[in-house]
C-alpha cells in the first residue's frame, strides 16, 4: 500500500518549488527594473544639468560653462561618460571616453530614450539620451554609466537571497512533513486499535479520528458487529439443531432396546452402531459450534492458571489410575483467542494423553517465536507408518484406529482456524505420543 505521506510531501515540494521559482523571477526582475529606473533618472538629471551649462559661441560651436567637472568624467575609462550631438554630429564628449564614441542617435526636442549599449573596454553601459533645442539648433545629450560593478553586486545579493530561500524552502518542507505526520497520527491510532482488536483487548475500533476517516471506522465497526452476530447466530443455530436431534436420537436408542427389536440381534446391533455414530457426530458438531476461530475480541487468556484448573479436573477424572500429570508453563504467558477454543483444544489433547498414558503425562506451554502447546504421554504412541497416514489424511483423523482420533480431529480444526501448526510424533522425554501446536506470533 502506498504511503499517504510520500505523495503529500512530494506535492508540497513541487508546489513550493514552483512558488519559489516564480517569486525568485519576480523579485529579480523587480529589483533590476527599479535599479535601472533609478540610475536612468540620475543620468537624465545629469543630462539636464549639462544642457543648462551649454553656451553657443558666435561661430556656432558649443561649449560647457561649468566651473568644475565631476572627476569621474575626467578619469579615462572611469565608467561614467557623456557625449553631445549638434545637428547629428558629435561636438563634445567627456575626457573619460578617451576619444571613443558612444553609439547614439540624434533625438528630437523633448524626446528621451534609455538603452543598454556596449562601451569602451567591453563595459556594459546604461545610456540615457535626451533631445533639446537651443537657438534653432537640435541638440542631443547622452550620459552613460558602466553597469557591470552594480550588476556584480546585484548578482551577489541575488545569490544570498537564493541561499536564504533554499534554507526556508527546506525548513518549510520539514515543517510541513511534520504537520502531515501529526495530521496522520489518528490513522496510526487506528492501526494500533486494529492490533489491539486482534489481541482481544478491545471489541471495536476507537472513533477519535478525523471526520474524513470516521465513516470508514464506523463502517468497519458495523461489519465487526455484524460478523459477531452472524457467528453467534450460526453457533446457536448449529447447537440448537444438534440438541433438537438428540431428543429423537434418545427415543430411537430406547426403541433399539425394545424386546421386539432385540429379537433380531443383527438388526439391533446395526441400529446401535448407527445410533452411536450419530451421537458421536452430534457431540463433535456441538464442540465445533463452540469454536470461534481466529483472533477473538475477548481479553487475553492467562494460560498457567487456566491449564492448572483443567489439569486439576483431569486428575479427579482419572484419579483411579493415579496419573502423574506434570505442568511446565512459562510464567505470564497468554493466549489471544476464545477461552472455549483453547479449552476445547487443550482438553482434547490432554484427554487423549490421559486415556493412553501408562502413568505420566507432560503438558508444557512456552513462547518461542509464538505460543507452543505440547502434550506428551508414556503410552504406546503411534508407529511412523500411522503418523504418516495421519499426516496424509489431514483433519479426518477420526477414521484412524490408534485411538488418537476424534479428539485430534477437533484439535486440528481449532488449530487450523487460528493459523497454527499441529505436529504429531513420538515423545523424546516419555517415549509415547507427542502432539505440539504452534501458534503464530502476534
Amino acid at each position: 500500500m502506498r504511503s499517504l505521506l510520500a505523495p503529500l510531501v512530494f506535492g508540497l515540494v513541487l508546489s513550493l518549488a514552483a512558488v519559489y521559482g516564480v517569486q525568485w523571477s519576480i523579485v529579480r526582475a523587480a529589483i533590476e527594473s527599479v535599479m535601472n529606473e533609478y540610475i536612468a533618472a540620475e543620468l537624465s538629471q545629469e543630462a539636464d544639468e549639462l544642457f543648462s551649462a551649454l553656451n553657443v559661441l558666435p561661430n556656432g560651436e558649443l561649449t560647457l560653462a561649468l566651473a568644475h567637472f565631476d572627476p569621474v568624467f575626467l578619469t579615462p575609462y572611469s565608467g561614467r561618460y557623456y557625449q553631445i550631438l549638434l545637428d547629428g554630429r558629435v561636438v563634445l564628449r567627456s575626457p573619460s571616453l578617451v576619444g571613443q564614441p558612444l553609439a547614439m542617435a540624434a533625438l528630437e526636442s523633448d524626446q528621451r530614450r534609455v538603452e543598454h549599449v556596449a562601451g569602451p573596454k567591453e563595459q556594459a553601459l546604461l545610456l540615457s539620451e535626451a533631445g533639446y533645442r537651443m537657438q534653432g539648433k537640435k541638440i542631443t545629450i547622452a550620459v552613460a554609466v558602466n553597469m557591470r560593478p552594480m550588476q556584480t553586486r546585484f548578482d551577489q545579493l541575488m545569490t544570498r537571497y537564493t541561499e536564504v530561500s533554499v534554507i526556508m524552502f527546506l525548513l518549510l518542507v520539514v515543517l510541513q512533513a511534520g504537520i502531515v505526520r501529526l495530521t496522520l497520527a489518528p490513522l496510526r491510532r487506528v492501526q494500533a486499535d486494529v492490533g489491539r482488536l486482534e489481541r482481544g483487548e478491545i471489541a471495536q475500533l476507537g472513533e477519535r479520528v478525523p471526520a474524513e476517516v470516521l465513516p470508514l471506522v464506523r463502517e468497519v465497526n458495523r461489519l465487526l458487529a455484524l460478523l459477531t452476530q452472524r457467528l453467534q447466530r450460526s453457533r446457536d443455530s448449529l447447537g440448537n439443531l444438534a440438541h433438537a436431534l438428540k431428543a429423537p436420537l434418545t427415543v430411537m436408542t430406547h426403541m433399539a432396546g425394545d424386546e421386539h427389536v432385540q429379537g433380531h440381534p443383527v438388526l439391533a446391533r446395526q441400529m446401535a452402531e448407527q445410533l452411536e455414530i450419530l451421537r458421536s457426530r452430534i457431540d463433535s458438531e456441538l464442540r465445533r459450534a463452540r469454536v470461534a476461530g481466529g483472533r477473538a475480541s475477548s481479553a487475553p487468556l492467562d494460560l498457567p492458571m487456566e491449564i492448572e484448573s483443567l489439569v486439576g479436573t483431569l486428575r479427579n477424572l482419572y484419579r483411579n489410575r493415579k496419573l502423574d500429570i506434570d505442568c511446565r508453563l512459562d510464567a505470564g504467558i497468554q493466549f489471544h483467542g476464545e477461552r472455549e477454543d483453547f479449552f476445547e483444544l487443550c482438553g482434547n489433547l490432554l484427554d487423549n494423553a490421559c486415556k493412553w498414558a501408562g502413568s505420566r503425562v507432560l503438558v508444557s506451554v512456552r513462547s518461542e517465536n509464538g505460543l507452543i502447546l505440547e502434550v506428551e504421554d508414556d503410552g504406546p504412541g503411534c508407529s511412523p507408518e500411522a503418523l504418516s497416514r495421519i499426516a496424509r489424511r489431514g483433519v479426518r483423523l477420526d477414521e484412524e484406529t490408534e485411538g488418537h482420533g476424534l479428539g485430534l480431529a477437533i484439535a486440528s480444526s481449532i488449530a487450523s482456524s487460528y493459523g497454527a501448526n499441529l505436529r504429531l510424533g513420538r515423545s523424546a522425554a516419555l517415549g509415547g505420543f507427542d502432539v505440539a501446536v504452534t501458534f503464530p506470533a502476534i
